[in-house]
């Protein structure tokens, strides 16, 4: 069986749907002829613990590790907090309106840890893989990103042995919408431009999660893309249990819930459908789990809406999923956007496992999106403007009177190719074509 070195920074007991990808990946390589050997960080400040993800390891998996230098300590202590504090997203998540101190850390991270926060871990990978690779056969690489650390030290380690890499992106690099966000110098954007650039045009393969975005890299690294999309497992639904809400009609959402996605018109909608459907304030529950953003609250709160919410600061995997089993609608709100970059590509990837729990979706953004797309040809649900009140309003209603009858709207189909077990098949074709 051929060899492939995964080199990745999310992995148990990091939780999340950050480690997803990698965890399913390394579950099924060996289906399709490929033994895993995972190189990840040790002791890595993971905004999210779950060791649950852990009982997903195939037996006998090698998994290397080395430690990883972060100075998130650094930034912890400029926000008044804990050094040892975990680090959620510097931008889409806040527990308070920022202030100077923040900016000074969003700036910092910027313009002096390129590409990213765990840069320092770079130098310490190549040495220790360096000697690695001396004592071990390895047939391929995958790099996975970001953090785009992973594809520098997939670049140096590529460069040195000329084994074959594939450079897998979930998010963009300098085309991602926060990146103006960082208040680059010119050095440091022509940085960030180079170390980009030569990793496109080094890897023998690049991969991207979204069909707008791999028209974006094809056209910045002048060659071609692969579209390998984030998917679901069937195994995390087997014999899941949905959580008992009782009579409720639940609107949920899982996972992370910034401030560039607080679907302030929904909470207006559901305040005025109060005061018009007499029962509808009996029957109503919003649920939310995961990391969200203080703006969230607030906009519920102003909407008189307290009251209704059930939120959850972290659930397990196995959890997450019977709370999505659980639920009548269930919630996914895209990017506002921010300039001229291509908020329409992003995926989040909580779509897939709303797919695989065959619930019906509500999707509040873009209807010419890559989400819309999948969700139109998986009949799974409908996507909705934010500034579209009178259809999202008109669309509860629709909902919830489907409910008081025991029935759903939208029920996904033809979700097959969006498996985790297919997917991997697909990344370990490219594997083959590689290495051959």
């Amino acid at each position: 069986m051929k060899r492939v070195l995964y080199i990745i920074y999310y992995w148990p007991p990091c939780g999340g749907i950050s480690v997803l990808r990698n965890l399913k990946f390394v579950k099924y390589f060996r289906e399709f002829g490929w033994e895993p050997v995972v190189f990840a960080p040790e002791d890595a400040n993971y905004p999210v613990i779950d060791p649950t993800t852990a009982k997903d390891i195939p037996a006998g998996t090698e998994v290397i590790k080395t430690k990883a230098l972060e100075p998130f300590a650094i930034f912890n202590l400029l926000q008044g907090k804990k050094m040892d504090s975990r680090v959620k997203d510097v931008f889409l998540v806040r527990e308070a309106k920022p202030g100077i101190m923040h900016k000074l850390g969003v700036w910092i991270r910027g313009n002096f840890f390129i590409p990213d926060a765990r840069m320092l871990w770079i130098n310490p990978s190549v040495k220790y893989l360096r000697k690695y690779l001396k004592a071990h056969h390895i047939d391929a690489i995958i790099s996975y990103g970001p953090p785009h650390s992973t594809h520098r030290i997939a670049y140096q380690i590529h460069k040195e042995t000329n084994i074959p890499w594939i450079a897998d992106f979930q998010d963009p690099w300098t085309q991602i919408d926060y990146f103006e966000k960082f208040m680059l110098t010119d050095f440091a954007r022509k940085k960030h431009q180079t170390q980009e650039m030569e990793v496109l045009k080094s890897a023998e393969k690049v991969v991207m999660v979204s069909q707008s975005w791999r028209k974006d890299l094809a056209e910045l690294g002048g060659r071609p893309v692969e579209y390998i999309p984030f998917g679901y497992d069937e195994d995390d639904f087997k014999n899941a249990v949905p959580t008992d809400n009782g009579n409720k009609f639940v609107i949920s959402h899982y996972g992370t819930l910034g401030n560039d996605r607080n679907p302030e018109q929904l909470w207006t909608v559901l305040a005025e459908l109060m005061a018009e459907i007499p029962d509808f304030g009996s029957h109503l529950l919003i649920d939310l789990a995961g990391v969200v953003d203080y703006s969230v609250f607030h906009s519920i709160e102003q909407a008189g809406l307290k009251q209704f919410l059930h939120y959850t600061a972290f659930l397990t995997k196995d959890k997450v999923i019977e709370g999505m089993l659980g639920s009548d609608v269930l919630l996914l709100l895209l990017n506002k956007g921010f300039g001229d970059y291509n908020v329409k590509g992003r995926i989040p990837a909580k779509l897939f496992e709303y797919l695989g729990s065959k619930k019906q979706i509500l999707i509040i953004g873009e209807e010419d999106s890559d989400v819309a797309r999948i969700i139109n040809e998986t009949k799974a649900g409908l996507t909705l403007n934010y500034d579209n009140n009178s259809v999202l309003k008109s669309s509860i209603v629709n909902f919830y009177n489907a409910w008081k009858e025991g029935k759903q709207l939208f029920t996904p189909e033809h979700i097959e190719s969006y498996s985790f077990k297919n997917l991997t098949g697909q990344m370990a074709a490219l594997l083959d074509e590689i290495s051959r």
